[in-house]
C-alpha cells in the first residue's frame, strides 16, 4: 500500500513539474509579473525642465513619457485643496463618479443621481464608499490648477488644451490597461499613484478590446489582477515601465500610450490636463516665446482658454472632440470631398443630420439641435456657402456649437444616465411583479423596491411612480394599464 502511495505521489509530482515547466513566467499573477520593468522614463524638475519647443520635439512628437518632480508644489490648489476648503468653496458644484475598480463594481449613486454627486456630499462620504470621482473639473476651480512651463509657458501646446479632468478617491482606485485619445499632463495633488506604462508601438501585443474603427481611445482585455499568459501569450513580450508619482509630481503621458494606474493613500486627488494630439506637426509655433518668458514659473488654468469647459452642473462635456484638429479639419475635408464650398444641406448630408432642428427627445437635457444655426455661425460672410477660409477663421465658440450638433450623445455625462443603465423592460418587470403581490402599491413601497431591486435612485423611482399615479401616494393595480 505504501509503495502504491509513493508511486501515485511520484506521478502527481511529475505532472506538477511538467505543468510548471510549461507555464509562462507571471501566468495568472498581477500585471507586471511577466518580466521586470525595463523602460526608463526621463525625470525633470522645474529647474531643468525643457522649454516648450524642445519638449514638443523630444517628447510629444516622439510619443515619449516624462516625469516632472515637484512641479505643482507651487500650484494654488496644492496648498489650498483640503477637504474642508473644497467643501466650503465648491461644495454645491457637481462631479461625475464611477466605482473604484474600472469596468467593474457598478456605478455608484451620488446625492441625487446615479453617476453624479455634489462635491460637498463626495467629501462627506468618499472615505467610506466605493465612489471614484472621474470627472470634468468645474471651471470655477481652474484658477487653482497650475500647468508645467514645458507646456504652458508659451507656444502652441498652451493654446490647445482640450479638457481638464479630476480624479479623486479615498485610495484603492484601480484602472484597467487603457490608452487615452489626447496628450495629457497628470498632476497629483494628494496621495501616491503607481503607473505601469506600455508604449503604443506594442499595441499589437496588448490584446486591445474590439471597438469601432474610428475610436482613438481603447482598452485591453488583459486582466490586471491575474494575467492569463496562455490566452494572451504575446503580452509577455512587452517591455514596460513601473513608476511612482508622489503628491506634487506631474506625469506627461503621450497620446495612445497604454497605462494602468493604482491609487494609494486615504486621499488621492489628481488633475489631468488634456491637450491636442498634434498629429502630423513636425514643429510647433513658439513665436510668442521670447526673452521675457519665465520658463520656471507656474501659470494657472484661468490664464488659458480651454476648448471644453464645464460650470459644475447640467450636461458635462467630458470626452468631446478636439475643436481644431478634429472638427475644424473634418469640415475642411468635407469641403475638399465635395469639391466646392458647402451649403447647409451638404453639411447636413456629410454628418447624416437633418437641416434645421433635430428631435428634442434625442438630447433630453441639452438645447434642441440646430445644424442650420451651426452653419450660420461658421458662414462668416453670410453668402450661404462655407469655404475653407471661413472654417480656418472660425472662432472656438462657433466650433463648439458645431461640435455639439454632430457628436454622439453621451448618457454618462447627463442627469438621465439612470435611463440608460436601467432599461424600460426592467422597470416594467418590477411594476408587474409589484402588482402580483400588492393590490395597492404605495409610493414609499415602490421607491424602496425600485432602489433595492434596480439599484436606482429615489429621484427616478418617484418619477416612475408619478407616471403611474400622478401626484397620489397610492396606486391600485386595476388603474394601471
Amino acid at each position: 500500500m505504501n509503495i502504491l502511495r509513493l508511486f501515485l505521489l511520484g506521478v502527481l509530482l511529475s505532472c506538477v513539474l511538467a505543468v510548471t515547466a510549461d507555464t509562462p513566467v507571471g501566468h495568472l499573477q498581477v500585471l507586471g509579473s511577466h518580466r521586470p520593468p525595463s523602460i526608463d522614463i526621463d525625470e525633470f524638475t522645474l529647474d531643468n525642465a525643457p522649454k516648450p519647443e524642445a519638449f514638443y520635439r523630444d517628447y510629444v512628437r516622439n510619443g515619449k513619457a516624462a516625469i516632472f518632480r515637484g512641479a505643482v508644489l507651487g500650484s494654488k490648489g496644492f496648498n489650498l485643496w483640503t477637504d474642508e476648503y473644497i467643501r466650503e468653496n465648491y461644495g454645491e458644484l457637481e462631479a461625475r463618479i464611477e466605482g473604484k475598480k474600472e469596468k467593474g463594481g457598478g456605478i455608484p449613486v451620488g446625492e441625487t443621481y446615479i453617476g453624479r454627486d455634489t462635491l460637498r456630499h463626495f467629501v462627506d462620504t468618499y472615505h467610506n464608499s466605493s465612489s471614484y470621482m472621474v470627472s470634468e473639473l468645474p471651471q470655477q476651480m481652474f484658477k487653482e490648477v497650475g500647468i508645467i512651463p514645458s507646456v504652458g509657458a508659451c507656444g502652441l501646446m498652451a493654446k490647445r488644451f482640450v479638457e481638464i479632468d479630476i480624479w479623486w478617491n479615498g485610495g484603492g482606485g484601480k484602472s484597467i490597461i487603457h490608452k487615452d485619445a489626447f496628450n495629457q499632463i497628470n498632476c497629483l495633488f494628494r496621495g501616491t499613484k503607481q503607473w505601469k506604462l506600455f508604449e503604443y508601438k506594442y499595441e499589437k501585443w496588448i490584446y486591445k478590446h474590439v471597438e469601432r474603427e474610428d475610436a482613438i481611445g481603447g482598452f485591453s482585455d488583459v486582466n490586471v489582477d491575474a494575467v492569463d499568459l496562455i490566452k494572451h501569450k504575446d503580452f509577455a513580450k512587452i517591455p514596460w515601465s513601473n513608476i511612482t508619482i508622489y503628491a506634487g509630481d506631474c506625469l506627461y503621458l503621450p497620446k495612445s500610450y497604454y497605462h494602468q494606474v493604482y491609487s494609494e493613500g486615504t486621499n488621492n486627488l489628481a488633475v489631468s490636463i488634456l491637450f491636442s494630439r498634434m498629429d502630423g506637426l513636425d514643429e510647433i509655433d513658439v513665436s510668442d516665446c521670447n526673452d521675457k518668458t519665465d520658463y520656471k514659473a507656474i501659470k494657472h488654468l484661468d490664464e488659458f482658454d480651454v476648448m471644453w469647459k464645464w460650470n459644475g452642473s447640467g450636461y458635462m462635456s467630458m470626452g468631446r472632440g478636439d475643436l481644431v484638429y478634429g472638427h475644424q479639419q473634418d469640415l475642411i475635408e468635407n469641403i475638399n470631398d465635395f469639391g466646392e464650398d458647402l451649403t447647409v444641406d451638404m453639411l447636413s448630408e456629410s454628418q447624416g443630420l437633418i437641416a434645421g432642428q433635430a428631435p428634442k427627445e434625442k438630447f433630453p437635457d441639452l438645447e434642441a439641435r440646430n445644424i442650420s444655426r451651426a452653419f450660420e455661425l461658421l458662414d462668416l460672410n453670410g453668402n450661404g456657402r462655407l469655404s475653407v477660409e471661413e472654417v480656418e477663421g472660425a472662432t472656438w465658440d462657433a466650433l463648439r456649437y458645431y461640435g455639439l450638433q454632430i457628436e454622439e450623445y453621451e448618457p454618462s455625462n447627463s442627469y438621465i444616465f439612470e435611463y440608460s443603465l436601467i432599461p424600460y423592460e426592467k422597470v416594467r418587470w418590477l411594476v408587474t411583479e409589484c402588482f402580483k403581490r400588492y393590490e395597492k402599491l404605495t409610493r414609499a413601497k415602490w421607491v424602496k423596491l425600485y432602489v433595492k431591486n434596480l439599484k436606482g435612485t429615489e429621484h427616478y423611482a418617484n418619477i416612475v411612480f408619478d407616471g403611474l399615479a400622478g401626484s397620489a401616494d397610492v396606486v391600485v393595480a386595476s388603474d394601471v394599464t
